[in-house]
């Protein structure tokens, strides 16, 4: 290499030293977004209310890093994910056999056995909840502790309202027979339910019979794209009252 060669190519290796490493694009490559937290389904579909309410938790944190249920009054179901966001399991459920999704006033006042049966509602909205025992010292998750709306174990022995026929039912209509409560198969109980909220509680959302979810719950839509969970913690106590079965 002549002189002059040898004198551009070094001049040429200063710019590229003092431009920074020499794997470095011309063009700065844009910057990645921040990843954002989203649920994992595992390829399970639940209905597209149930879907937008876990998406928002999760990604919100609403949940507060806590597991949480969804009952889906409409369907019947109840679907369980843990702190992250992953689902854990989906069940049919008993609910309350009164369309709505707010007690009348004096209604949770009355004794269950005194209500109609259009009183005999599962009530819709967001609830902190935590086991405890009931007046007849069974465990159970307690939903909403004032009003005595629970979530516990379908009762052992068959029943004159055919509540082990109706959980199986394909029939949504089937399942509403319960004052209140939500009845659960008791595996499920004791697989989801227990392992996962005996510890600090959770969250249960107890969608509506007819309100727009975004209107109960001010949830927003939350973009699809791949995303990553949360986790937190936070713990509390729970106990006793009237239970609505």
């Amino acid at each position: 290499m002549n002189p002059t060669a040898k004198l551009l190519s070094a001049l040429a290796l200063a710019a590229a030293v003092a431009c920074g490493p020499l794997s470095v694009s011309a063009a700065p490559a844009e910057q990645e977004a921040e990843p954002r937290k989203q649920t994992d389904l595992r390829a399970e579909t639940p209905s597209a209310d149930v879907q937008h309410i876990a998406a928002w938790a999760v990604h919100s944190g609403d949940h507060k890093g806590l597991p949480f249920i969804i009952i889906d009054k409409v369907n019947a179901r109840a679907v369980a994910f843990d702190r992250t966001g992953k689902l854990l399991q989906t069940t049919p459920v008993l609910i309350g056999m009164g369309v709505g999704d707010k007690f009348a006033p004096g209604v949770v006042d009355l004794d269950m056995h005194h209500t109609l049966p259009a009183q005999r509602i599962t009530p819709a909205g967001r609830f902190f909840a935590d086991e405890g025992r009931n007046l007849e010292g069974q465990t159970v998750l307690w939903i909403d502790y004032d009003a005595g709306i629970a979530l516990h174990k379908i009762p052992e022995k068959k029943t004159k309202q055919r509540r082990h026929e109706r959980m199986v039912s394909p029939d949504p209509a089937q399942h509403r027979i319960t004052y209140g409560c939500v009845n659960v198969p008791p595996a499920f109980y004791d697989r989801v339910v227990r392992a996962h909220f005996k510890a600090r509680g959770g969250i249960v959302y107890v969608l509506p019979d007819s309100a727009p979810v975004q209107a109960v719950f001010k949830s927003y839509a939350v973009d699809p794209r791949p995303l990553f969970n949360v986790r937190q913690t936070r713990a509390t106590t729970g106990s006793a009252p009237f239970e609505r079965f």
